[in-house]
């Protein structure tokens, strides 16, 4: 079809399939005739930079109109001078390049759909929201999940402007039909006449205490059928790739490679075992057996303390010349930025998860604000209505 008249020109671009994930809804939601659009999404697991893997895109779009304007972030003409440009990540290339392209030279306004729950504060996270507030100049828009995770990151420091949609991940991903669902039960392998359980990793320094735990509920349930969902990119990374080749380091486990895959098979294992974070919000959404096991990992303790990222640990978060570089920070100023008086204060709700933790109604209400399936819906009706 032709160019809408006086409608937003809307581009989206998504690196990987995580990052596709939170944005596929509003794809098609943008896709109702309300706004011209342009899309450049990857599916594969592995994230690409579209100047290097161009052949891993795919380009969507309603508007016949070709070659109206170059965008040399993306490597491709765009059929109109965008007005809007949204993403689900904003501090690595090939983001952050994109980003400063279309607010600096097409003058686009930018918003960024929140990729993560956070609904446990901790220094780490302390970390993370400072560290973004180095780009909230370029970014107009940070589309939220809940009041409560709003709330979390505003008390650790975070300066963008938050406004709460809901969580637009689950708005379609977790409507797997059942031609699907028979084709991942091929692929794994599913014995109906026996339970399936769903493991979930972490990457910071209580990982293998997580993982001590994952093979004590292996060695009491021998019967069940166990499977592990990595991070994104996760059995690839120098780190871990040796406890993912040649097979899974814990015997008996199948991990789910594809990050594709990961949507039928919250529906298909009965049984969800990790620690509370964002993975997880579809193991509540869908009332699974669910055990949580940040308490006895000793993941609640020490939130508040810098003495890992200090002397070092084993956790991804937990590096020290990492965040020095981050901050242009020495070490004294670090520690002071860092302290216990510092940053005690700014995680006092986290007492309200692990009181809430039983009450799936409440978790689920802390996770998403809304749980209608209706994020996507209200990220489009903001932007029409700053149209306006």
């Amino acid at each position: 079809m032709e160019i809408l008249k006086n409608k937003p020109n809307i581009v989206i671009f998504a690196s990987d399939a995580k990052h596709l994930s939170y944005l596929n809804s509003i794809i098609n939601e943008v896709n109702q005739g309300k706004f011209n659009i342009f899309a450049m999404i990857c599916q594969d697991t592995r994230l690409k930079h579209p100047l290097y893997n161009k052949d891993r895109f795919q380009l969507l779009t309603n508007v016949n109109t070709k070659n109206v304007i170059r965008s040399h972030s993306l490597g491709v003409n765009l059929p109109f001078k965008p007005d809007w440009l949204i993403v689900s990540r904003e501090r690595w290339d090939p983001e952050t390049s994109i980003i400063k392209e279309f607010k600096n030279q097409f003058n686009a306004k930018i918003a960024l759909v929140e990729p993560n729950s956070p609904m446990v504060s901790s220094i780490n996270q302390f970390l993370e929201e400072h560290s973004r507030n180095r780009f909230i100049n370029d970014i107009d828009v940070f589309f939220d999940h809940s009041e409560f995770i709003k709330k979390q990151r505003k008390l650790l420091g975070f300066k963008g402007n938050i406004v709460v949609v809901g969580n637009p991940k689950h708005d379609v991903n977790l409507d797997i039909n059942k031609e699907h669902i028979n084709s991942l039960k091929e692929i794994y392998k599913i014995d109906p006449n026996k339970k399936q359980v769903l493991f979930f990793t972490l990457q910071n320094k209580y990982r293998y205490q997580l993982f001590e735990e994952f093979k004590k509920f292996k060695n009491k349930h021998p019967e069940y059928q166990y499977f592990v969902k990595p991070y994104p990119g996760e059995p690839f990374d120098p780190l871990f790739n040796k406890e993912y080749n040649p097979k899974f380091f814990i015997d008996g486990v199948v991990p789910i490679l594809e990050e594709s895959h990961i949507w039928g098979m919250y529906h298909i294992c009965d049984v969800h075992v990790g620690s509370i974070g964002s993975v997880m919000y579809s193991s509540f959404l869908l009332n699974k057996e669910i055990y949580e096991f940040s308490n006895k990992i000793g993941a609640r303790k020490n939130l508040d303390s810098n003495f890992d990222i200090i002397n070092g640990s084993s956790g991804h978060e937990d590096k020290l010349e990492m965040w020095l570089n981050i901050f242009n920070m020495n070490l004294e100023d670090f520690k002071k930025f860092t302290s216990l008086k510092n940053i005690k204060p700014m995680l006092k709700n986290n007492k309200e998860v692990w009181k809430r933790l039983d009450n799936n109604k409440d978790v689920l209400k802390m996770y998403d604000e809304f749980n209608d399936k209706k994020a996507s819906k209200r990220i489009i009706d903001y932007i029409i209505s700053y149209e306006k």
